[in-house]
């Protein structure tokens, strides 16, 4: 099950192989064993599972390729063994040669066919969700299972979206709306249903490959040559439940039971990796040479939990330069600013606490100086001397309290579109600033969250749609780009009317006029937000201030 706050006890790395990461979750002490999750989820969705079996063992989740924050490989086929394969090199990296495995649906799968490649490594395997092919069967899924959607100017692929997951509690498989194909369960609430939505907006289209390998990974053959402990558990009213029976023998290291309800099934695996683990675990990470990614995704843990960042490094004796992002949004833009700054500088792109990949924190409020502390705390553990940062937006607040902070030095601010609100729309600007993405029965907050970002791009204030309140440079209302920055407010979620409150409702006078360091301000032209940088400038004592060109292909950006 999601969690809203992920328990601190299970933390989240990120390993480095040679041409990609892989996102995982750990928690525990013990012997080693590996969970692995279905399609289109993440680890994220089995932390109820870690941490029942964290009593016991020391628990390693990752995501497979192309889902939740481990990278897709190119060119994989609709072939398990691939998978088993890409899990295999994960495995060998942290140094594991024994250890146990519970995979659900297409974890499941790939656990078998990781059983059945690697005998020596895997000392006990539970399948919980083995997929029995029939022909026919085989055939009406690939047809319609792997469908996809496409971004559309009406925001049409949100409803979409929605329904394709309510429709998967209610069917199977979900496409096929039969009697026969109705399932006996009950339908979760909004607010739990959304955090798998979320993660099929993480994946893509080219990833779905996982689904094409597991349906047509052929069960009843590869069984059959099992020379390790597998153990096919299921549970009454999972669709694949009776899918063992399909087989019709197996060997004698192969056991399968039928048990009442989930939580059976996790008792009875716990029984079954006690009875045959016999190692502890020590893991170890690879030291990567010829690293051909440009960006590395990694975590910075801090006492208010766990910090997102991407990383880029940069020619030798640049500055080390620190990008904050806007409301609602995520590292995924400031990258893309990123390409303005002149120079090769190393680049540290945050996700903000309450956005992003670093989500929920343990942080009491959003305010500017307690934000501030928490990044400073993280960026100490990335041996960073001194930092100039890069903020937009209403992280402009946030950059300003980090360049006080003891913790690390800050050489000098980059303030684009910084906000600063008069005592007039102090008093309503906050409060109605934030979308009302509370998840919703129908999945209607996902088109609110389309809708904010799409008149985010044509009014300011974006609910204020009144002609005079139109921004006057050229909209960037590409359906793709919108899209990719409402799943980023809609990760952001319920929490953006505290962030409102507390960051963008901040008087920030005093503590700008604290800033003793070099401050640049631009402002982009048409943004409707001119008269904010404005103010800064005339409060921030020797700051400069540029305008941008309204099309951001010409922005340059100077340290």
């Amino acid at each position: 099950m999601y969690q809203s706050i992920e328990n601190l006890n299970i933390e989240r790395h990120f390993l480095t192989l040679q041409t990609r990461q892989v996102h995982y979750r750990i928690a525990g002490k013990g012997p080693p064993l590996l969970v692995l999750h279905q399609s289109p989820t993440s680890s994220a969705e089995m932390a109820s599972t870690i941490e029942y079996f964290a009593n016991e063992f020391t628990v390693i989740a990752p995501d497979t390729p192309g889902f939740g924050l481990s990278d897709y490989i190119d060119g994989m086929d609709p072939d398990i063994t691939q998978y088993a394969e890409a899990v295999k090199e994960f495995v060998d990296a942290l140094g594991l040669d024994k250890l146990c495995i519970y995979g659900f649906h297409t974890g499941a799968i790939i656990g078998a066919e990781m059983a059945r490649l690697y005998p020596n490594l895997c000392l006990a395997v539970v399948v919980n969700g083995l997929f029995v092919e029939e022909k026919d069967e085989v055939d009406r899924i690939l047809e319609h299972y792997t469908k996809w959607y496409k971004p559309t100017q009406e925001g049409t692929q949100m409803p979409w979206i929605w329904s394709r997951l309510r429709d998967q509690i209610i069917f199977f498989p979900w496409f096929s709306k039969e009697k026969k194909y109705r399932m006996s369960l009950d339908l979760p609430d909004p607010e739990s249903k959304q955090p798998f939505v979320l993660d099929l907006m993480r994946t893509s289209e080219e990833a779905q490959t996982a689904y094409k390998a597991a349906f047509l990974y052929p069960a009843k053959e590869r069984i059959q040559e099992m020379m390790t402990p597998t153990f096919l558990l299921n549970y009454k009213g999972d669709p694949l439940g009776e899918h063992p029976q399909r087989l019709e023998s197996v060997p004698d290291c192969v056991h399968i039971e039928l048990l009442d309800n989930p939580q059976a099934v996790e008792e009875r695996a716990q029984e079954i990796f006690l009875q045959f683990s016999n190692t502890t675990a020590t893991l170890s990470e690879p030291k990567i040479v010829n690293q051909e990614l440009r960006l590395l995704k990694g975590y910075a843990y801090t006492s208010l939990g766990p910090v997102f960042y991407r990383s880029e490094a940069g020619d030798e004796n640049t500055q080390t330069v620190i990008f904050l992002h806007d409301y609602a949004a995520s590292s995924n833009a400031t990258i893309e600013i990123s390409e303005c700054l002149e120079g090769r500088h190393r680049k540290i792109f945050i996700d903000l606490p309450g956005h992003g990949e670093t989500g929920s924190t343990h942080l009491k409020d959003y305010r500017p100086q307690s934000i501030a502390t928490m990044l400073a705390e993280g960026l100490a553990q990335l041996d960073l001397e001194s930092i100039s940062v890069v903020a937009m937006g209403v992280s402009s607040s946030i950059a300003a309290a980090l360049s006080l902070s003891k913790t690390i030095q800050v050489e000098q601010l980059i303030l684009i579109d910084p906000w600063y609100l008069d005592p007039a729309e102090m008093k309503s600007l906050p409060e109605r600033y934030a979308p009302d993405l509370i998840p919703s029965t129908y999945g209607e907050h996902l088109l609110r969250g389309w809708y904010f970002v799409r008149d985010s791009e044509l009014y300011f204030p974006w609910y204020d749609t009144k002609n005079a309140n139109a921004l006057k440079r050229e909209a960037d209302i590409d359906p793709q780009r919108i899209h990719d920055r409402a799943v980023d407010a809609l990760k952001a979620g319920v929490g953006l009317t505290l962030v409102a409150r507390d960051l963008i409702g901040y008087d920030i006078e005093e503590l700008l006029q604290k800033i003793t360091v070099s401050t640049k301000l631009y402002a982009w032209q048409g943004n409707g937000r001119e008269q904010f940088t404005e103010r800064v400038h005339q409060t921030v004592e020797n700051s400069t201030l540029e305008f941008l060109p309204e099309n951001r292909l010409d922005w340059s950006i100077r340290l």
